[in-house]
């Protein structure tokens, strides 16, 4: 009895261990399978609300006959609802990325005034029917921005769709495109005026106070307000709340220019804060020999950033050369370059029309993070920056 009692303490523990084991295993593998399902419900929730917003144009449209104010109106709201719940399609999306730690940006180089067109037109349907004035003065000309725009744009969107609702009838809103006085980046300044502005001017405090704190990884955190920010953060941009001579309450959100420097430094300095052991970094030059048109050079961009790895990064330097980073403890010179060529040659296969040309690499060298940052930089401003761009993109 006394042999048997004191082995039964150990298999008692063995027992839990294992079932923890399977526990553990278990959600592991619910919180693989948990994108890829919330993926899934999202297109099948965006089938029907395709459906609705086709149908609301083409009855706003007039292809089914005149239609009374008051149904304009009706229709508008329909409208706006939809892609109030398309936008909660989307940020669904991305908080359960944010939450399985599989969120992945993959910035090119772009533009503000393209980010504010895509976002405007549902911005300005919800205004009017709040009763908001929502203006976009006249842009200025601007330099490019590194970011993943469609991403950037949503967060943005969240934003100014928090201002409107938090605006009374009869307040201003401007979304000016402007650069910043001090940083190297471009972006919007959201300045509110009139009616309600106290409880917009707590929103953009309350914003920029999230940007100021590590939000990362804390999965209770991701309400509607903080993906916004993450989103933001994770395309290596800001957000500033202050007042201006225009309007008391004011934010601004920028995303830096597209120079290989500081794109760079952004995301290694953002890397080094998020990992809690130092990183290897490898830097290579990938580039089309032949001319390519910007068509298939956005598809190599493409192709270049779907190998990507976590921590990686690929910075558009002109139409045929990018400059990607490889941030990893123990990284291969081989496999980025293969795991993209084996890519690649899948792609032609199934592609129509012309194939993709090949892509050449060469390997500028190699550093560890954080300690040899400056030095990493520097090697690539001498190389890259301050290079006229004749072929950056329209």
């Amino acid at each position: 009895m006394h042999n048997e009692s004191s082995r039964m303490p150990g298999l008692a523990s063995q027992i839990v261990a294992n079932g923890r084991g399977k526990r553990r295993a278990i959600a592991s593998n619910s919180s693989d399978r948990l994108p890829a399902f919330v993926e899934s419900l999202a297109h099948d929730l965006r089938t029907p609300l395709a459906v609705i917003q086709e149908y609301a144009a083409l009855l706003r449209d007039g292809l089914v006959g005149s239609l009374a104010d008051e149904q304009q109106r009706v229709l508008e709201v329909i409208s706006d609802r939809a892609c109030d719940l398309n936008r909660v399609v989307d940020n669904a999306v991305d908080a359960s990325n944010f939450a399985t730690r599989s969120h992945r940006v993959r910035g090119h180089r772009c533009r503000v005034h393209d980010i504010v067109a895509r976002i405007g037109p549902q911005l300005v349907r919800k205004a009017a029917i709040r009763k908001v004035d929502l203006q976009f003065p006249t842009s200025q000309e601007l330099p490019d921005i590194h970011c993943d725009d469609e991403t950037a744009g949503r967060a943005v969107a969240n934003i100014i769709c928090d201002a409107i609702n938090a605006c009374a009838k009869d307040c201003k809103i401007s979304v000016s495109e402007e650069p910043h006085p001090r940083r190297k980046e471009a972006g919007m300044r959201v300045s509110v005026e009139g009616p309600g502005q106290e409880a917009v001017v707590a929103l953009f405090h309350h914003l920029a106070e999230l940007s100021r704190s590590d939000l990362d990884h804390r999965i209770d955190q991701l309400r509607e307000a903080s993906l916004a920010v993450e989103l933001i953060k994770s395309n290596l941009g800001t957000l500033e709340a202050a007042s201006c001579e225009r309007a008391p309450a004011a934010l601004w959100v920028g995303f830096p220019i597209a120079e290989p420097v500081e794109v760079l430094q952004r995301h290694l300095t953002r890397i080094s804060q998020l990992l809690a052991s130092p990183q290897k970094v490898m830097l290579f030059r990938a580039a089309v020999r032949e001319p390519i048109e910007r068509r298939l050079s956005r598809d190599i961009d493409r192709v270049l950033n779907s190998g990507l790895g976590r921590n990686d990064l690929v910075i558009e330097l002109d139409r045929a050369r990018w400059l990607v980073a490889v941030v990893h403890k123990r990284p291969s010179i081989e496999r980025f370059p293969k795991r993209t060529e084996r890519r690649r040659q899948l792609i032609n296969r199934r592609r129509l029309g012309e194939p993709l040309p090949k892509i050449c690499w060469r390997l500028l060298g190699s550093w560890h993070l954080p300690n040899d940052l400056s030095r990493m930089l520097a090697t690539v401003g001498r190389r890259f920056e301050n290079r006229p761009s004749a072929d950056a993109p329209a």
